[in-house]
């Protein structure tokens, strides 16, 4: 291997050790042992972000080399000149002879009437297809398209690098910048050796860049199509801002045009998507399988108009930054600084207009709250955008250290657990959410050497861990409560859970939840006291939502209350 390689390339799925020194190791002690307050304003978020990237990290792999140092830029003069013409094809037109003028003369020429029948004779109705009441069996109005994909204009170009994906152009990244996408990240090490990503499957992607490990970073979500085999892929040019030394949008028409023109003159120092290169033992094929299946598993449920909810751009240009915080309305940050969530903020979870029990059970069991939440705010109410949203948190989170994200991903979870009817009302919708959770906590396990998204926040892992004993139990008394009616989907929500129970052993967490709530302990020294456990008092009815008790008088009125 070349001493004098362009980037260190740096799968973040690997367990071999670090070979970049900057790197904290897995075992780094200081990683979010200072705390960050999640009580954050407009301006601490700065330092807050760049905070989280100094503490976030990625394991890192054997460096891995490319083209030669001496090769440069394509000449400018070079790529001018194969730009066609802006009016190359209406040229063409007029040398056929072909005129605006020519075909509104044929059109006004034209003698064809309108005929009432069909070539057998038959009458043909006059009315208008709005009078027509149903199409097939489905009335008109009901058929939807629930996961549009916009129209992708044809760029032209034919390059057989394009017939195996997508191309990210990023070009200028200077050396020492961090370069990430998916599940690797490069370190580059000498300028204009990387000029982006090609061979890009189709899927949910993530490409993020920053100046050095302790810097705020940026990126962008990317949706790649799938494609026929005789059609191309989509060149998505981006910029690397060597002032604020992020990755940005390409806003020049024309430079996208150059870049796109000239991608045959440095395609050989476009690095071909490869999530694989630290599997070890298993072979390339096996290996580059195994970990890109992962990332699709880690962004199975984000769609392209969900990424448009939450950042407010177009298709394939969802930028994000570790800057970003969550749309409010006192939040005095602009449109492009804050990210607008589907999933309410509010830990309220019961309707204002329930009352008494109705409202304490509403407070306890959070299923009405996200039935209300997939009804109301999901896009043709496609459940699938909550569990996506988990996913955009999760990774936007962790990968550029974008401390609203792991807020919103936690506030989430906790109320995603507490739905315990969900179980049996939509199971396969509860199934891929246990699911996210679970690939998202072996992701930890497997890539941040820094820490988990559970170590954010001081009291969230012991947290986590008492809803998951909870849950199990909730779950348990469901499951076997339906007897002879417990359905497949129902039951394979419990074999889900099993194994995220399963996985957690590693953890040395026991959820079987054997706990005694109330009675005597027996301390270090013999004495026995009187104690109780009140991590689960909100399953008493002990909690914020306890229903009250009062005593009414004989009018029926509550006692101890001012009459006037």
């Amino acid at each position: 291997m070349e001493s004098d390689s362009a980037f260190h390339a740096t799968p973040l799925i690997t367990s071999t050790p670090p070979k970049i020194g900057d790197y904290p190791s897995k075992n780094d002690s200081t990683f979010m042992q200072n705390q960050i307050s999640i009580q954050r304003s407009p301006s601490t978020v700065k330092e807050q972000a760049s905070a989280l990237s100094r503490k976030l990290s990625i394991k890192s792999n054997d460096s891995h080399g490319s083209n030669d140092a001496n090769q440069g830029h394509p000449g400018i003069t070079n790529v001018l000149s194969s730009i066609p013409q802006a009016d190359e094809q209406m040229d063409r037109g007029r040398a056929r002879g072909d005129s605006t003028s020519g075909i509104v003369e044929a059109a006004e020429n034209c003698t064809l009437s309108k005929s009432n029948s069909d070539r057998s004779g038959k009458s043909i109705s006059g009315k208008s297809v709005r009078s027509i009441h149903a199409v097939g069996t489905c009335p008109l109005g009901t058929l939807r398209v629930h996961s549009p994909s916009p129209t992708r204009a044809p760029s032209g170009e034919t390059y057989e690098c394009l017939k195996s994906g997508d191309v990210v152009i990023v070009r200028d990244i200077p050396a020492g910048s961090l370069f990430g996408y998916d599940s690797r990240c490069l370190e580059i090490s000498l300028k204009e050796q990387f000029e982006g990503i090609k061979n890009i499957p189709p899927g949910a992607h993530f490409i993020w860049g920053g100046s050095g490990i302790s810097s705020l970073r940026s990126g962008f979500w990317l949706m790649s199509s799938k494609k026929a085999s005789d059609q191309f892929g989509e060149i998505i040019v981006k910029r690397w801002d060597r002032y604020g030394e992020v990755l940005e949008e390409e806003i020049s028409a024309a430079e996208i045009r150059i870049q796109r023109k000239g991608l045959p003159e440095f395609e050989n120092r476009l690095l071909s998507y490869d999530l694989s290169s630290s599997r070890g033992s298993e072979s390339q094929t096996t290996a580059h399988a195994t970990a890109t299946g992962e990332w699709q598993q880690l962004t199975s449920c984000m769609k392209g108009a969900l990424l448009t909810k939450i950042t407010g751009h177009e298709w394939n240009h969802w930028q994000v930054s570790s800057t970003h915080d969550i749309k409010s309305v006192d939040l005095s940050a602009g449109r492009d600084e804050v990210l607008g969530f589907i999933f309410p903020k509010a830990d309220r979870t019961f309707s204002m207009a329930s009352r008494g029990r109705d409202r304490t059970e509403q407070a306890m069991d959070t299923s009405s709250h996200i039935k209300a939440i997939i009804s109301g705010s999901c896009t043709y109410e496609d459940s699938d955008e909550i569990i996506g949203e988990i996913q955009f948190c999760y990774l936007t989170g962790m990968l550029i250290g974008n401390a609203a994200c792991m807020e919103h991903w936690a506030h989430v979870v906790k109320i995603m657990f507490k739905a315990y009817r969900l179980v049996l009302e939509l199971p396969v919708f509860y199934c891929k959410f246990i699911q996210a959770v679970h690939a998202e906590l072996m992701f930890d396990e497997a890539t941040m050497s820094g820490g988990s998204i559970l170590d954010y926040e001081p009291d969230l892992r012991n947290e986590f861990k008492m809803l998951l004993i909870t849950f199990k139990s909730r779950l348990n008394e469901q499951l076997l409560a339906q007897g002879s009616d417990l359905s497949d989907q129902q039951s394979a929500v419990g074999k889900t859970f099993e194994a995220l129970e399963s996985w957690l052993w590693r953890w040395g967490w026991d959820l079987r939840g054997n706990y005694v709530r109330s009675g005597k302990i027996q301390l270090e020294d013999g004495e026995m006291v009187e104690a109780e456990l009140k991590d689960f008092e909100a399953e008493d009815e002990r909690g914020e939502f306890a229903p009250a008790v009062v005593t009414l008088d004989s009018e029926g009125r509550e006692e101890g209350l001012i009459k006037f």
